[in-house]
């Protein structure tokens, strides 16, 4: 390094006149020795350094990464749909035999209904005992939601799952669920309809709601499912504005019978939104809940409900973790 210095001051005492040209070149130079000269004196040291980087490289690169989901709301990658066949001789039969029914067994319910169960919990089938496995042998998987259930079958479901309050079945045979209830809206996010824990839950009316469906506003809750189980269902109103033209009625039975509704508008809302707490029996912000309705749909159906009106809300989440999808119904007759 001293016999470069040497020679550089020796070059510029000579050639003055090209110092102010060639001072940046030396500078540059001068630099890069030295750093070279460092190297040299450290090498060990700064070769484990680089193996080190480099080793370091290769094992972030080697790890396999966690899997992307698209939401925890969107609910289980695969998720079977379940179609139970009318079984009255083998449910009388586990009824004399005093077994209890689990959440993947069938009860008689005269017609067809339906359930979504997750893999996890159809899993648990193989422990069941002898009479309970006929029963399951019954059930049907399937590609249909099945259909409507009669007066007596709702009954009858009703006396076994005791939460049950309601039957939800779209006329174009979309849907067709039982609607739980309990004390809080926690339950049957998690559990089926026979109280099992489930990653699909159960659809369900929020429990400050009248569970004979005579509010001014009645609110439902589902889970969005991938595989359009549920309330994923719903999503091809949103994809497809047309759609609603041909498939705008649903029906809920009761104990009392069943109501019908008409679809007259859907769209996003935040999750803190204020119509979640429009309920009951004339509340107060019923007025303001239709207009924001009405300003706010992603559909003009020409519909306007007034505040006398009955209105069903089925709400379900979405893939932003801020909006819910909110269809609205309004009850047309008997």
């Amino acid at each position: 390094m001293k016999n470069l210095l040497s020679k550089f001051k020796t070059f510029n005492n000579n050639h003055r006149k090209l110092v102010p040209f060639l001072i940046y070149f030396e500078i540059l130079v001068i630099f890069f020795a030295s750093i070279f000269k460092g190297i040299r004196r450290h090498f060990v040291v700064v070769l484990a350094a680089l193996l080190l980087i480099l080793g370091m490289f290769a094992a972030v690169k080697l790890i396999p990464g966690r899997s992307e989901s698209s939401g925890a709301c969107n609910g289980p990658e695969v998720v079977e749909t379940v179609s139970v066949a009318s079984i009255s001789e083998a449910s009388s039969e586990a009824d004399e035999a005093g077994d209890t029914l689990s959440s993947s067994e069938t009860i008689d319910l005269g017609d067809a209904v339906t359930s979504t169960e997750s893999t996890e919990s159809s899993s648990k089938n193989g422990e069941k005992s002898s009479e309970t496995k006929e029963i399951v042998d019954t059930i049907i998987i399937g590609e249909d939601v099945g259909q409507n259930i009669s007066q007596e079958a709702f009954d009858k479901f009703v006396q076994r799952y005791t939460d049950t309050v309601g039957w939800l079945y779209f006329e174009d045979e979309r849907l067709s669920y039982p609607i739980m209830r309990s004390n809080d809206n926690d339950k049957y996010a998690e559990d089926d309809y026979a109280g099992n824990e489930s990653e699909t839950g159960a659809i369900f009316l929020d429990f400050r709601c009248d569970p004979e469906f005579t509010d001014s506003n009645s609110i439902i809750y589902g889970h969005n499912m991938r595989n359009r189980t549920m309330f994923g269902a719903l999503r091809i109103y949103k994809e497809d504005l047309s759609f609603l033209d041909q498939h705008k009625y649903f029906q809920i039975r009761t104990s009392n019978g069943i109501s019908r509704y008409m679809i007259f508008a859907f769209m996003d809302v935040p999750k803190d939104s204020y119509i979640y707490d429009v309920y009951g029996k004339n509340p107060s912000n019923m007025r303001e809940y239709l207009d924001t309705i009405e300003y706010k749909t992603y559909i003009d159906t020409g519909i306007e409900p007034t505040v006398d009106d009955q209105i069903v809300m089925l709400s379900t989440c979405t893939k932003s973790d801020d909006l819910y999808f909110v269809m609205f119904a309004v009850k047309v007759d008997e």
